[in-house]
């Protein structure tokens, strides 16, 4: 077996079992999301501002979250928001932190969350940016959706278009699991969103997100989440990635084992007729 497939199995086997454990421990795993301004209208080059974080707790289903449009309720300003818009950013964040500081030893589920364009570090850059301490969590406790999604089913998994025509993978694994989009917006109507006040409305595509990808997890723990991946893109054509197939498959197992038994009963009636 070549070093690439050895080093594949390894990594799917080893994702398996880290799905596997998060689920076992499911009331200390929570997922995470937030939205922000576009990535792309950033002529000044500054960070993003940060207009919504959820995180749900992957047992309960139980959601928390921050938001600007809860902030400026919260601190009297909901008809003057845009006056405001660091203050209530600061009070946003200074939430999202305190909770994560909380529950530091539990296990963040994200989906491509890793750096300072998006991500925790952009997360705590921001709150600095604002004057705030944010605090940092462990990397081991990250644990990221998109990564464990390529590890099990390949870049294959989805398009970077779903079958109706709407950007990103999140939006094409969706719409192949049947999952309803509701509230869920896209990249480019979030920054929409953004550009005209709409606050609430890119809250709720948060806490939207927070519910899919929960959703998306408890399909890969069953394994019964669709893909647009083939088989062979999946698991390839070494007898070895074969025979991780049929430990994934109770069907590819029960063919085997009544293969096996089939040529045990005929090897054993040749026996028996040449003893004869």
């Amino acid at each position: 077996m070549n070093s690439a497939v050895s080093s594949r199995l390894k990594d799917r086997a080893r994702t398996r079992k880290q799905v596997d454990n998060i689920y076992d421990n499911a009331v200390r795993a929570y997922i995470v999301h937030y939205s922000c301004e576009s990535f792309y209208d950033n002529a000044g080059g500054g960070s993003k501002r940060v207009t919504s974080i959820a995180v749900r707790n992957l047992n309960s289903a139980q959601t928390k979250s921050w938001s600007i449009h809860k902030s400026a309720e919260l601190l009297g300003f909901l008809d003057v928001i845009s006056e405001h818009l660091d203050e209530l950013e600061f009070h946003m964040l200074n939430g999202y932190f305190e909770f994560l500081r909380l529950h530091h030893d539990c296990t963040f589920v994200h989906w491509n969350m890793r750096d300072e364009n998006y991500g925790f570090a952009a997360l705590e850059h921001r709150f600095r940016v604002l004057a705030g301490e944010p605090f940092t969590l462990s990397d081991e406790r990250k644990v990221d959706l998109a990564r464990v999604l390529v590890n099990l089913y390949s870049r294959s998994y989805a398009s970077h278009t779903s079958p109706s025509g709407k950007k990103g993978r999140i939006m094409s694994i969706m719409e192949v699991n049947k999952i309803a989009d509701l509230d869920a917006l896209q990249g480019n109507e979030e920054a929409e969103a953004f550009v005209h006040g709409e606050y609430l409305k890119l809250h709720r595509s948060t806490l939207r997100k927070v519910d899919v990808f929960a959703n998306l997890f408890d399909r890969v723990h069953a394994k019964t989440l669709k893909t647009q991946a083939g088989f062979l893109d999946i698991y390839g054509v070494h007898p070895t990635a074969l025979f991780q197939a049929a430990k994934d498959h109770w069907i590819l197992s029960l063919i085997a084992v009544l293969s096996g038994l089939t040529s045990a009963v005929l090897n054993f009636s040749r026996l028996a007729a040449w003893f004869k």
